[in-house]
């Protein structure tokens, strides 16, 4: 399997910069990773020498990624043709690259070399169960910014389109009766800070899915802050009223996640999870401390330091 300094020498070799495989490194890819891109390039030389038209659509068939974006496919293929001018590509091989990247988007190809490149892209959904099964979770948690019940019709539409022979019934069946383990973690997030986000990373090793949702408090300002870029993958939801009826709402299980950064806020929170208690008597919370690091950081306390411009070492990007 080529390494990550086999491809860069291969792509400096042509006239490209390897800080295209960057790219695979991205925090939202679990699946269309530089894992999946060695996988891809390992099944084309299974079937043959791997030419550097065929390499080259490998490098970049996956280089735009943004799993919301429906012109992936379209994006990556521009990004080839901007970062191919001064390659020793001709103009030829050049269009043919970008057209097989394009063809990548409904799997539909028009000549034996974009065929042979899609059944590499594709060769996933030849593998053995438990694989399907890794490949799954990735693309579910790349979708995690989708409601389940969505992305789970969705998923069983996509699958479906792909199975030929029966190949992916066990996973279609598995895609329908998974019920993913999702928490909710709620708050006003005014501003989600960095000790929220060592929340939510702690509770994401705990769980498949984690909801984020900003309550309106009528005892606290109104969330004014922007999001950070590094959270907006991932499910965001807003609610005012009761954080039980929007549990209620969603229509099924999650759990509640609660953040604690001292023994102080154990104690608040104890006093209100018996109330929670009394409104939905089968409400299931998990409390995850923050690191010692963060403990000190407060939504309230990063408002007061911000009208003496001290505060942005508190907060993400």
């Amino acid at each position: 399997m080529m390494t990550y300094s086999d491809i860069a020498h291969r792509l400096s070799q042509l006239g490209f910069s390897s800080a295209v495989l960057e790219r695979y490194k991205e925090p939202h890819r679990f699946y269309h990773t530089f894992e999946h891109l060695q996988e891809v390039i390992r099944h084309l030389g299974e079937s043959g020498p791997i030419s550097d038209e065929l390499f080259l659509t490998a490098v970049y068939h996956d280089a735009v990624y943004i799993p919301s974006s429906v012109t992936n496919e379209e994006d990556s293929a521009s990004l080839f043709l901007q970062e191919s001018r001064n390659s020793n590509i001709s103009e030829t091989v050049k269009q043919s690259i970008e057209r097989y990247i394009k063809e990548t988007k409904h799997h539909k190809s028009t000549s034996e070399i974009s065929q042979r490149f899609i059944d590499a892209d594709l060769a996933i959904l030849n593998a053995s169960f438990d694989k399907l099964l890794h490949y799954e979770h990735g693309i579910f948690k790349e979708f995690q910014f989708v409601d389940y019940p969505v992305y789970q019709q969705k998923r069983i539409e996509v699958l479906n389109t792909l199975n030929q022979n029966g190949k992916l019934d066990h996973l279609i069946a598995y895609v329908k009766q998974r019920k993913p383990l999702i928490g909710v973690f709620a708050g006003s997030f005014n501003p989600f800070h960095k000790g929220h986000y060592n929340v939510l990373i702690k509770a994401e090793r705990i769980f498949d899915k984690v909801i984020i949702a900003f309550g309106k408090n009528p005892e606290k300002e109104a969330r004014t802050w922007p999001l950070p870029n590094v959270i907006k993958n991932r499910q965001l939801m807003e609610y005012s009223g009761l954080l039980t009826d929007f549990v209620d709402s969603l229509g099924y299980e999650v759990i509640v996640i609660r953040g604690l950064r001292n023994s102080t806020d154990f104690q608040y929170e104890q006093n209100q999870y018996r109330y929670i208690q009394e409104l939905k008597p089968n409400i299931k919370i998990v409390n995850v401390f923050c690191d010692k690091e963060f403990e000190h950081i407060s939504s309230s306390g990063i408002r007061t330091l911000e009208k003496f411009n001290r505060h942005g070492q508190y907060l993400l990007d």
